[in-house]
């Protein structure tokens, strides 16, 4: 497929692995080898509270999709999500994904 429905306001609310999708894509961050995009759904905690309130009681989320360069397509990874809802000390918002050791992607604590 060329496009991957995970979150928003728009529509009924998707699940993946039995959790809803809270929020929506943000901070988008594409692996070095181009072949995995992974997003959080938490942007900033004022804009959160605004349009997905539910993310400050339950936590954002982080999902991943497989890109397929070659064939000009994605697919939505079911079996990878991370719930900040369960984190220690939580729930937590999670905003940005950064590699270790930066790139010029991700590499935005100079």
């Amino acid at each position: 497929m060329d496009r991957i429905w995970a979150g928003g306001n728009f529509g009924d609310r998707q699940s993946i692995q039995g959790t809803e999708i809270r929020g929506a894509p943000q901070m988008l961050q594409l692996s070095r080898d181009g072949r995995r995009l992974y997003w959080t759904t938490s942007l900033f905690s004022s804009w959160d509270n605004q349009f997905y309130p539910d993310i400050a009681d339950e936590g954002s989320l982080m999902m991943k999709a497989d890109v397929y360069p070659g064939e000009g397509r994605m697919e939505l990874d079911e079996e990878f999500l991370v719930d900040f809802g369960d984190a220690p000390g939580g729930p937590a918002r999670a905003h940005e994904i950064r590699w270790p050791g930066g790139d010029c992607t991700s590499d935005v604590w100079q």
